[in-house]
């Protein structure tokens, strides 16, 4: 499956991820959030393969995808402790 996010046909993508199975779950709002830090950049999803382009310095755009999907996963992991904890509290 071929997915892409703003890619257009200018530069080609300055860094290629290979993503690790257990991030794929989280790559959509990952990718989203990661997007909104860094409008200039440009993403392609082939598979677990995400491409970046556009990006003023390579090397922080690929740290900064690999955060936004790394806290993507936290998030999701850690909303049902969470959601338990609201509802010892308030008692719902």
């Amino acid at each position: 499956m071929k997915d892409v996010h703003d890619m257009t046909d200018g530069p080609r993508a300055c860094v290629q991820l290979t993503l690790p199975a257990q991030l794929l779950p989280f790559l959509p709002e990952g990718l989203t959030r990661f997007q909104y830090l860094n409008p200039d950049a440009t993403t392609e999803v082939d598979g677990n393969v995400v491409s970046i382009g556009g990006a003023d310095d390579c090397s922080v755009a690929k740290r900064d995808l690999l955060f936004c999907l790394y806290r993507q996963k936290v998030y999701a992991e850690s909303l049902p402790m969470r959601r338990a904890l609201i509802a010892g509290v308030t008692g719902t």
